[in-house]
């Protein structure tokens, strides 16, 4: 098996991986070429997804290889290619495979070649991209709109693979401890706040509220870099790896901390993301028939959801020491009943 990743570079074409990118780039365009020119370079190295490119034609495609992560063993390569490719096609026959409400189209997964799964190219911006600027040049009203199409792509997701079933907070509570734990071993929180947490949580999982809705599948994910923004207005949603049956407001929670975090981390004002998280709550209720009764419920619920996304970004050991003691403070500000 051909397990490790190109280098940047162009691609020989004895290499085995340029005869998948001939077909890859053919499904991704109308191009055609006897000798097609494929020059790859690194996207994100530390998760091997590589932009490969046709020098010609310009047709670009992502290539995203599982094996290339050394930290998991072959077999979960394996299956999280399959579950991703899975994922994206079920979804996109749900209704989100075309503007201005999408998942990226994949365009085949090749096993043998690093567990590789190709997907078309996205041209846009992330959502990463209009925070920052409201934050720091004041365009509120842009990002406003960047939320809202979000905010109606959840609705749809939500909407479109919900099913009957109920209950299922079992799992996240034991996420919100699993992730206190790893905390505690970086030393972002200590003992005597372990347990504080681990109360909250289980005062939380005691309550009917966080029992009763029906499940969906979730993106599982939902940072700003994995919504890609066009010009025209649309969004596009990528890294579907960790997609799930779940809470609807496992997203809508998780996306809302990383308002909170953008903008406390790039401006020290975690207050001023609060009218984007309002607004962005509002907007995915509107798209429910009982929109009012529904917001008032998800601005009660989705306070755990937002605690565990700011424990799970305080995780990262690239962010100051001083963000990460915040976020864990603030999670437990948010799980305060």
């Amino acid at each position: 098996m051909y397990s490790t990743t190109p280098q940047p570079g162009q691609i020989d074409d004895q290499d085995p991986l340029y005869a998948h990118l001939e077909d890859f780039v053919a499904s991704a365009s109308d191009f055609h070429t006897s000798s097609p020119k494929f020059q790859m370079s690194a996207l994100d190295a530390d998760r091997s997804i590589y932009l490969c490119r046709e020098i010609s034609s310009g047709t670009a495609v992502v290539c995203k290889f599982f094996g290339g992560r050394c930290d998991l063993p072959r077999y979960e390569c394996s299956n999280l290619l399959n579950h991703e490719f899975y994922c994206l096609n079920m979804v996109r026959v749900k209704g989100l495979d075309h503007a201005p409400l999408a998942v990226v189209r994949p365009l085949g997964k090749v096993e043998e070649l690093g567990c590789l799964l190709a997907e078309e190219y996205v041209r846009g911006r992330s959502m990463d991209y209009y925070i920052q600027k409201a934050a720091h040049e004041g365009q509120g009203q842009r990002l406003v709109r960047k939320l809202n199409l979000l905010a109606d792509f959840f609705a749809k997701l939500h909407q479109s693979t919900s099913c009957r079933t109920t209950g299922g907070f079992s799992r996240v509570a034991n996420s919100f401890r699993s992730i206190l734990r790893e905390l505690a071993r970086a030393r972002v929180v200590g003992a005597g706040e372990v347990d504080d947490l681990s109360d909250l949580c289980d005062r939380w999982e005691a309550l009917d509220a966080m029992w009763s809705e029906q499940s969906c599948l979730v993106h599982g994910d939902a940072t700003p870099t994995n919504f890609i923004l066009h010009p025209q207005d649309g969004v596009t949603a990528i890294d579907l790896e960790r997609m799930h049956t779940g809470d609807p407001m496992y997203d809508i929670g998780m996306f809302a901390a990383e308002l909170k975090h953008h903008f406390a981390l790039r401006i020290l004002d975690a207050q001023a993301s609060e009218p984007y998280i309002g607004q962005f709550l509002r907007r995915y209720c509107e798209a429910y028939s009982s929109a009012e009764s529904l917001f008032r419920k998800m601005t009660f619920r989705s306070r755990f959801f937002m605690a565990l996304g700011e424990l799970r970004i305080a995780r990262n050991p690239w962010l100051p020491r001083g963000h990460r003691t915040w976020l864990a403070r603030e999670a437990r500000r948010c799980l305060l009943i």
